[in-house]
């Protein structure tokens, strides 16, 4: 397939996409920048704020319901990929994490929010 006609299929689904209408966003979503809750009490959550919320939001923790050694793994790839993890702490953060997130943690509820409106 040329570019040229790879480019009209591309025109012509976008058309097609604009001609069908965007869906409505159900209006009991919260709006853009409903706070989440804060990760639990913990002399480890000041750790965990600053390693783990700089990029992720709280849920994203919640959800992961990891072991301890998924846990460790986890946190050594994060480091490496930029998280902020004092040495000396990095156990306790793991041993925060696996106990708040671990396996038994049933009770992560996801928050929804409305798609973002943006004026053009």
């Amino acid at each position: 397939m040329t570019a040229n006609a790879r480019l009209a299929v591309v025109a012509a689904l976008a058309m097609s996409f604009v001609a069908l209408g965007k869906p409505k966003p159900s209006a009991d979503l919260p709006q853009l920048g409903t706070l989440i809750a804060p990760l639990p009490e913990s002399p480890a959550k000041d750790v965990a704020d600053r390693a783990c919320l700089s990029c992720h939001s709280g849920d994203v923790l919640r959800q992961q319901r990891l072991t301890e050694k998924q846990w460790t793994a986890n946190v050594t790839k994060m480091i490496g990929w930029g998280a902020e993890v004092p040495e000396g702490r990095r156990e306790e953060l793991v041993r925060y994490l696996a106990k708040n997130f671990g396996p038994g943690n049933v009770g992560f509820r996801p928050v929804a929010v409305r798609p973002i409106r943006v004026n053009r």
